[in-house]
């Protein structure tokens, strides 16, 4: 039998916490989770990077789209740089991360800030930025690229390294969940949307938008950032030349959350026999992990 570190958080969601989750759409929870489980999530993550079809290249896809819009090509110490890699649903394939979804303080967690008696798995990814990396994450909004509808729709990030504005820290459009709009999915590396996709244009943010409410925060293993499936958010290049910058994200749902199938956003493949309106229930593929 899988022996696991233990699934309390290592203290508690604090009220001011839960307040700042509710009003800013995103909250810093430092040393919060054993670094037992990121050690576990290391050994698999450092297992699947051997293995070049696990993770798709945005650096590659950002050259690609630069290409097609006739921007300048790759010059040749650029295209010597770091690689932004991204993988999602590593839960359903290895035991540490389902495990780490499913049954880590992560659960819980979430359950507090959202006040929600129910938590169900979405998905998790895996965000990679090597050294040098010089993509940026297009500022986006997670639900438009979720068949969900719903208040309690979060997302966890969980670094597996020091993470700081240097090496490409997460940045956040504080309060933007209360304007309660969807906007369209885009290519994650340009703030181009996805094909074909529905809901409102993306506004064009900078990272360093000194007249926009940005916050960011300094995190390291252990620490989790929790934000709002609707709070806008992006995250700067990785411009260290030594430091990686990874991270697992999880995204939960909760109570009131419903199927909506969103046309363009990309479907798994339980989303085949869902229609829009059906409650998220128990499902092999989206599983009760709370409640």
């Amino acid at each position: 039998m899988d022996s696991f570190p233990s699934s309390e958080p290592l203290r508690p969601v604090t009220q001011s916490e839960i307040a700042s989750f509710a009003s800013d759409g995103v909250v810093y929870l430092p040393n919060i989770v054993e670094k037992n489980w990121i050690e576990l999530l290391n050994s698999s993550l450092e297992l699947m990077l051997k293995d070049s079809k696990m993770f798709a290249d945005l650096t590659a896809l950002s050259s690609d789209l630069n290409k097609t819009q006739g921007l300048a090509a790759i010059t040749e110490n650029e295209s010597k740089a770091g690689r932004f890699l991204s993988g999602v649903d590593h839960w359903k394939e290895d035991k540490n991360f389902a495990a780490f979804a499913k049954i880590s303080p992560l659960p819980s967690i979430v359950a507090k800030l959202m006040n929600s008696k129910t938590v169900y798995l979405y998905e998790d990814s895996v965000l990679i930025k090597e050294p040098c990396t010089a993509e940026e994450t297009a500022f986006h909004q997670d639900l438009g690229y979720f068949h969900l509808k719903g208040e309690n729709v979060c997302t966890v990030w969980a670094p597996l390294d020091h993470v700081d504005s240097e090496t490409g820290s997460v940045v956040y459009l504080r309060s933007s969940h209360k304007n309660k709009k969807v906007f369209k999915p885009n290519w994650f590396v340009v703030n181009e949307p996805l094909p074909d996709v529905e809901g409102n244009d993306l506004p064009n943010i900078e990272i360093d938008d000194k007249k926009l409410d940005l916050v960011r925060f300094d995190t390291k293993p252990g620490d989790l950032v929790v934000h709002h499936a609707l709070t806008l958010h992006g995250a700067g290049a990785n411009s260290s030349a030594a430091r990686e910058r990874r991270a697992v994200s999880v995204r939960y749902c909760g109570d009131d959350s419903t199927y909506i199938i969103r046309p363009g956003a990309p479907k798994k493949p339980h989303h085949e026999n869902m229609r829009t309106g059906d409650p998220v229930i128990d499902h092999p593929d989206c599983p009760l992990v709370w409640g």
